[in-house]
């Protein structure tokens, strides 16, 4: 089933300075202060069986709006009317709102997801990494030469030894 992915949070749009500050404060903060130290989160699935076009879905987003310290994140797939609501705390209230707007609205499931940590390599310095090239070049010449006196003093041991045996 594919989702509608939502990749901004639930905001209401409002021309009060005060709101859009806490908006854009809001929209800064990195998805991974989001999710908790263990990488846990809930994610809710919502059955909605009237939701039947674009209208309905905007609908549904609408009645979200007031939860958006609740929810992290939403999908909606209003062609096989379910919405997938993404939250680290209980979110009784926001399935009473759903039911309100006569819609058919049906929790069906609030499951655990645990969402993957990324791991983030910074990026080199060129001009670190091409010191860094070139003291594995010069480490690599010198194994090859330690190497070959090795070689070169096992051969020059096994003639003293035979020589030593011979005589």
């Amino acid at each position: 089933m594919a989702l509608e992915q939502q990749d901004d949070q639930i905001t209401a749009k409002t021309k009060r300075p005060n709101l859009q500050k806490e908006h854009i404060q809001h929209l800064n903060r990195s998805q991974l202060e989001l999710i908790p130290t263990d990488g846990r989160m809930s994610v809710s699935f919502y059955y909605i069986p009237h939701m039947s076009s674009a209208v309905e879905a905007q609908r549904v987003r609408s009645a979200l709006v007031p939860f958006a310290d609740l929810l992290l994140e939403h999908s909606i797939d209003y062609e096989a009317r379910h919405l997938s609501l993404y939250h680290h705390y209980p979110i009784d209230e926001v399935t009473v709102a759903l039911q309100r707007l006569s819609l058919g609205a049906e929790l069906q499931q609030t499951t655990t997801h645990y969402e993957p940590l990324e791991v983030v390599i910074p990026k080199a310095d060129p001009e670190w990494s091409g010191q860094t090239q070139s003291e594995e070049n010069d480490l690599h010449i010198v194994q090859k030469i330690i190497r070959t006196i090795v070689v070169r003093f096992k051969q020059w041991l096994d003639i003293l030894l035979r020589n030593n045996k011979d005589k």
